[in-house]
């Protein structure tokens, strides 16, 4: 082998060595909750939630290779603060200020009213009307303030049950005796997770208008991941705009009765 063609070797050698290696450095950690029709925790499902879905589709588009966390609630708030988890999804409440930034584009939209068990026939007009019954709460969900003080209040005199899933949290307040009366979530959550359970003529779901919260794409203001949070949440948002404007986006919601 000739000396130049040898030198050649070498050379081309040093540079692979310093090239970047993005299979560790552009690898970032999203939290894999639970919360159907928008999150299902078991990516090897055919269906992986709207969410789960729109945020695939859009970090593709991306350098970024998304590994998943199964995570409570509670510790997602707790590692998006410490920059352990960099991506979540999340409603505007100005504490989250300190710890995420925000995208601009809803990725999805939720209607929180109440459900409780059909043959109590229970008329909730007001939320002043809960202060008669037991009321169930799923650990981990945020309420409206005033919902919230309702809550807090009842808790103080034994009368909230609290849950950890949606599906046992039925269970429960379908059992006879009741653990608890009526319970407070997002509509979407209700109806998909009645009929997966087949328990949609069991229960009603409630008119009371609670609220309706827009949720986006946050990054983490203390990911050690992602070196340009906002124009990544840039990228992402016109990725969810295109999708809306092409008819991919209503395509997916409407596999999940959205």
């Amino acid at each position: 082998m000739s000396l130049l063609k040898m030198l050649s070797i070498a050379f081309c050698g040093l540079n692979l060595m310093h090239l970047p290696s993005y299979a560790s450095s552009d690898k970032i950690y999203i939290n894999n909750v639970e919360w159907p029709p928008f999150f299902f925790s078991d990516q090897t499902r055919d269906k992986i939630g709207l969410g789960n879905e729109i945020l695939s589709i859009c970090l593709k588009q991306t350098n970024y290779q998304p590994e998943y966390k199964t995570l409570p609630v509670k510790r997602t708030h707790l590692y998006m603060q410490m920059g352990e988890l960099d991506i979540s999804v999340y409603s505007h409440k100005t504490e989250r200020n300190g710890f995420v930034y925000y995208g601009k584009e809803p990725i999805f939209t939720s209607t929180y009213t109440l459900a409780s068990k059909k043959d109590k026939k229970i008329a909730i007009n007001k939320l002043d009307d809960l202060n008669n019954y037991i009321i169930g709460h799923l650990s981990g969900l945020t309420h409206t303030p005033e919902l919230l003080r309702i809550i807090d209040h009842k808790a103080q005199k034994n009368e909230v049950s609290i849950g950890h899933s949606v599906e046992a949290m039925f269970n429960q307040m379908l059992a006879t005796p009741q653990r608890f009366d009526i319970m407070p979530n997002s509509k979407e959550t209700f109806l998909w997770n009645a009929k997966q359970l087949g328990i949609l003529d069991k229960i009603t779901i409630h008119d009371l208008f609670i609220a309706e919260k827009n949720y986006y794409i946050t990054v983490s203001k203390f990911s050690k991941n992602i070196t340009k949070p906002i124009q990544l949440l840039e990228n992402l948002d016109t990725c969810i705009q295109n999708l809306k404007a092409n008819g991919s986006y209503q395509k997916i919601a409407l596999q999940y009765g959205l």
